[in-house]
Protein backbone atom coordinates (compact mmCIF):
# COMPACT_ATOMS: atom_id res chain seq x y z
CA UNK A 1 0.00 0.00 0.00
CA UNK A 2 1.68 3.27 -1.05
CA UNK A 3 2.10 6.19 1.29
CA UNK A 4 0.14 9.30 0.30
CA UNK A 5 2.37 12.35 -0.06
CA UNK A 6 0.22 15.49 -0.18
CA UNK A 7 2.14 17.74 -2.59
CA UNK A 8 2.82 21.04 -0.80
CA UNK A 9 0.03 20.04 1.57
CA UNK A 10 -2.56 20.20 -1.23
CA UNK A 11 -5.64 18.07 -0.64
CA UNK A 12 -8.17 18.57 -3.44
CA UNK A 13 -6.01 19.92 -6.26
CA UNK A 14 -3.36 22.59 -6.63
CA UNK A 15 -3.98 25.78 -4.67
CA UNK A 16 -1.44 28.57 -5.02
CA UNK A 17 -3.15 30.49 -2.20
CA UNK A 18 -2.80 27.77 0.43
CA UNK A 19 -0.03 25.39 -0.68
CA UNK A 20 2.96 24.97 1.63
CA UNK A 21 1.01 26.80 4.36
CA UNK A 22 1.00 25.59 7.94
CA UNK A 23 -2.79 25.25 7.80
CA UNK A 24 -2.78 22.99 4.73
CA UNK A 25 0.14 20.94 5.99
CA UNK A 26 -1.52 20.47 9.38
CA UNK A 27 -4.77 19.37 7.75
CA UNK A 28 -2.97 16.79 5.62
CA UNK A 29 -1.13 15.44 8.66
CA UNK A 30 -4.32 15.26 10.70
CA UNK A 31 -5.93 13.20 7.95
CA UNK A 32 -3.14 10.67 8.26
CA UNK A 33 -1.15 11.49 5.12
CA UNK A 34 2.47 12.21 4.40
CA UNK A 35 3.76 15.38 2.77
CA UNK A 36 5.96 16.93 0.14
CA UNK A 37 7.22 20.39 1.13
CA UNK A 38 9.64 22.95 -0.33
CA UNK A 39 12.38 24.33 1.91
CA UNK A 40 14.39 27.53 1.36
CA UNK A 41 16.54 29.80 3.52
CA UNK A 42 16.18 33.54 3.97
CA UNK A 43 19.09 35.99 4.11
CA UNK A 44 18.77 36.13 7.90
CA UNK A 45 19.34 32.36 8.12
CA UNK A 46 15.72 31.37 8.77
CA UNK A 47 14.49 28.30 6.92
CA UNK A 48 11.07 28.78 5.36
CA UNK A 49 8.55 26.77 3.36
CA UNK A 50 7.93 28.02 -0.18
CA UNK A 51 8.26 26.72 -3.72
CA UNK A 52 9.44 30.09 -5.03
CA UNK A 53 11.82 32.53 -3.36
CA UNK A 54 10.02 34.94 -1.03
CA UNK A 55 11.08 38.45 0.04
CA UNK A 56 11.32 37.22 3.62
CA UNK A 57 10.53 34.18 5.73
CA UNK A 58 7.79 36.03 7.62
CA UNK A 59 4.69 33.88 7.89
CA UNK A 60 6.42 30.98 6.14
CA UNK A 61 8.88 29.88 8.80
CA UNK A 62 9.82 26.21 8.71
CA UNK A 63 9.96 25.72 12.47
CA UNK A 64 6.16 25.52 13.03
CA UNK A 65 5.85 23.12 10.11
CA UNK A 66 8.60 20.88 11.46
CA UNK A 67 6.92 20.98 14.88
CA UNK A 68 3.63 19.87 13.28
CA UNK A 69 5.39 17.00 11.52
CA UNK A 70 6.93 15.95 14.83
CA UNK A 71 3.43 15.55 16.27
CA UNK A 72 2.74 12.92 13.61
CA UNK A 73 5.75 10.59 13.90
CA UNK A 74 4.48 8.08 11.34
CA UNK A 75 4.00 10.67 8.59
CA UNK A 76 6.63 10.55 5.86
CA UNK A 77 7.78 13.96 4.62
CA UNK A 78 9.60 14.48 1.34
CA UNK A 79 11.71 17.61 1.78
CA UNK A 80 12.32 19.29 -1.57
CA UNK A 81 15.66 21.07 -1.20
CA UNK A 82 15.34 24.27 -3.23
CA UNK A 83 18.80 25.73 -2.53
CA UNK A 84 22.24 24.22 -2.05
CA UNK A 85 24.88 24.97 0.57
CA UNK A 86 22.79 24.60 3.72
CA UNK A 87 22.85 20.82 4.03
CA UNK A 88 24.45 20.74 7.47
CA UNK A 89 22.21 23.40 8.99
CA UNK A 90 19.06 21.91 7.46
CA UNK A 91 19.69 18.40 8.71
CA UNK A 92 20.68 19.81 12.10
CA UNK A 93 17.34 21.61 12.27
CA UNK A 94 15.41 18.51 11.24
CA UNK A 95 17.28 16.60 13.93
CA UNK A 96 16.45 19.24 16.55
CA UNK A 97 12.75 18.49 15.98
CA UNK A 98 13.38 14.74 16.02
CA UNK A 99 12.00 14.26 12.51
CA UNK A 100 15.03 13.00 10.60
CA UNK A 101 13.62 9.42 10.50
CA UNK A 102 10.43 10.75 8.90
CA UNK A 103 12.09 12.86 6.23
CA UNK A 104 13.50 12.17 2.78
CA UNK A 105 15.56 14.97 1.21
CA UNK A 106 15.45 15.13 -2.57
CA UNK A 107 15.71 17.09 -5.84
CA UNK A 108 19.25 18.32 -5.22
CA UNK A 109 20.24 17.04 -8.68
CA UNK A 110 18.19 19.82 -10.27
CA UNK A 111 20.60 22.34 -8.75
CA UNK A 112 24.01 20.70 -8.62
CA UNK A 113 26.68 20.29 -11.29
CA UNK A 114 27.94 16.91 -10.03
CA UNK A 115 25.14 14.36 -9.50
CA UNK A 116 25.21 13.01 -5.98
CA UNK A 117 27.44 15.70 -4.47
CA UNK A 118 24.67 17.13 -2.28
CA UNK A 119 23.46 13.67 -1.33
CA UNK A 120 26.92 12.81 -0.09
CA UNK A 121 27.06 16.12 1.81
CA UNK A 122 23.83 15.26 3.60
CA UNK A 123 25.21 11.84 4.48
CA UNK A 124 28.42 13.36 5.87
CA UNK A 125 26.38 15.58 8.15
CA UNK A 126 23.98 12.90 9.35
CA UNK A 127 24.42 9.12 9.21
CA UNK A 128 20.72 8.31 9.08
CA UNK A 129 19.01 10.99 7.00
CA UNK A 130 17.14 9.40 4.10
CA UNK A 131 18.07 10.64 0.66
CA UNK A 132 16.29 10.26 -2.67
CA UNK A 133 17.86 10.21 -6.12
CA UNK A 134 15.86 11.33 -9.14
CA UNK A 135 14.86 9.10 -12.05
CA UNK A 136 12.97 10.73 -14.90
CA UNK A 137 12.52 10.97 -18.66
CA UNK A 138 14.92 13.92 -18.86
CA UNK A 139 18.45 12.50 -18.74
CA UNK A 140 18.06 11.23 -15.18
CA UNK A 141 18.60 7.55 -15.75
CA UNK A 142 18.22 4.61 -13.44
CA UNK A 143 21.91 3.83 -13.77
CA UNK A 144 22.86 7.34 -12.69
CA UNK A 145 20.51 7.24 -9.71
CA UNK A 146 21.78 3.87 -8.54
CA UNK A 147 25.33 5.20 -8.58
CA UNK A 148 24.28 7.58 -5.79
CA UNK A 149 24.85 4.86 -3.22
CA UNK A 150 23.80 6.95 -0.22
CA UNK A 151 20.29 7.32 -1.69
CA UNK A 152 17.92 4.64 -0.42
CA UNK A 153 14.88 6.17 -2.15
CA UNK A 154 14.11 6.92 -5.80
CA UNK A 155 12.02 9.97 -6.70
CA UNK A 156 10.41 8.79 -9.94
CA UNK A 157 9.18 11.58 -12.22
CA UNK A 158 7.28 11.43 -15.52
CA UNK A 159 7.63 14.97 -16.81
CA UNK A 160 6.70 14.45 -20.47
CA UNK A 161 4.25 11.59 -20.10
CA UNK A 162 4.12 7.97 -18.91
CA UNK A 163 7.35 6.09 -19.48
CA UNK A 164 7.76 3.94 -16.38
CA UNK A 165 6.80 0.26 -16.55
CA UNK A 166 6.47 -2.60 -14.10
CA UNK A 167 10.02 -3.79 -14.91
CA UNK A 168 11.30 -0.29 -14.12
CA UNK A 169 9.88 -0.50 -10.61
CA UNK A 170 11.06 -4.09 -10.30
CA UNK A 171 14.61 -3.14 -11.13
CA UNK A 172 14.65 -0.29 -8.61
CA UNK A 173 13.16 -2.46 -5.89
CA UNK A 174 15.59 -5.27 -6.66
CA UNK A 175 18.38 -2.73 -6.11
CA UNK A 176 17.03 -2.18 -2.59
CA UNK A 177 15.44 1.22 -3.22
CA UNK A 178 12.08 2.52 -2.15
CA UNK A 179 10.20 4.27 -4.96
CA UNK A 180 8.16 7.45 -4.57
CA UNK A 181 6.27 8.22 -7.79
CA UNK A 182 5.06 11.61 -8.99
CA UNK A 183 1.41 11.71 -10.07
CA UNK A 184 0.62 13.16 -13.53
CA UNK A 185 -1.40 16.00 -12.03
CA UNK A 186 1.80 17.64 -10.82
CA UNK A 187 2.71 18.20 -14.48
CA UNK A 188 -0.64 19.40 -15.76
CA UNK A 189 -2.34 16.04 -16.18
CA UNK A 190 -6.04 15.68 -15.48
CA UNK A 191 -7.48 13.99 -12.44
CA UNK A 192 -8.66 11.16 -14.69
CA UNK A 193 -5.10 10.69 -15.98
CA UNK A 194 -3.83 10.72 -12.42
CA UNK A 195 -6.34 8.12 -11.32
CA UNK A 196 -5.35 5.84 -14.19
CA UNK A 197 -1.66 6.16 -13.35
CA UNK A 198 -2.33 5.52 -9.66
CA UNK A 199 -3.68 2.12 -10.63
CA UNK A 200 -0.40 1.30 -12.36
CA UNK A 201 1.69 2.54 -9.46
CA UNK A 202 -0.37 0.57 -6.94
CA UNK A 203 -0.18 -2.60 -9.03
CA UNK A 204 3.58 -2.22 -9.42
CA UNK A 205 4.18 -1.78 -5.70
CA UNK A 206 5.51 1.76 -5.44
CA UNK A 207 6.11 2.91 -1.87
CA UNK A 208 4.61 6.38 -2.16
CA UNK A 209 2.61 8.58 -4.54
CA UNK A 210 2.96 12.37 -4.52
CA UNK A 211 -0.17 14.19 -5.67
CA UNK A 212 -2.17 17.39 -5.31
CA UNK A 213 -5.27 15.18 -4.97
CA UNK A 214 -4.46 13.52 -1.67
CA UNK A 215 -8.13 13.16 -0.72
CA UNK A 216 -8.96 11.42 -3.99
CA UNK A 217 -6.03 9.04 -3.62
CA UNK A 218 -7.05 8.33 -0.02
CA UNK A 219 -10.53 7.38 -1.20
CA UNK A 220 -9.01 5.01 -3.74
CA UNK A 221 -6.74 3.37 -1.18
CA UNK A 222 -9.35 3.16 1.56
CA UNK A 223 -8.84 2.95 5.34
CA UNK A 224 -5.73 0.83 5.01
CA UNK A 225 -3.85 3.88 3.67
CA UNK A 226 -4.03 5.50 7.07
CA UNK A 227 -2.04 2.66 8.60
CA UNK A 228 0.79 3.57 6.22
CA UNK A 229 0.68 7.35 6.43
CA UNK A 230 -0.67 8.15 9.90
Amino acid sequence: MPTILAHRGNIDGASAQTENSLASITTALQRGWGLEIDVRRAANGTFYISHDPAPSADGREAAPVFAAIARHPRATTAVNVKELGDEQDLVTMLDSFGIVPQCVVFDMELLETRPGASARAFRRHHPHVRIAARVSDRAESIDRALRIHVASVIWLDELDGPWCTAPTIGRLKAAGRQVFAVSPDLHGGSLDAARARWEDFIAWGVDGICTDYAAQLARRLGPAALAVSA
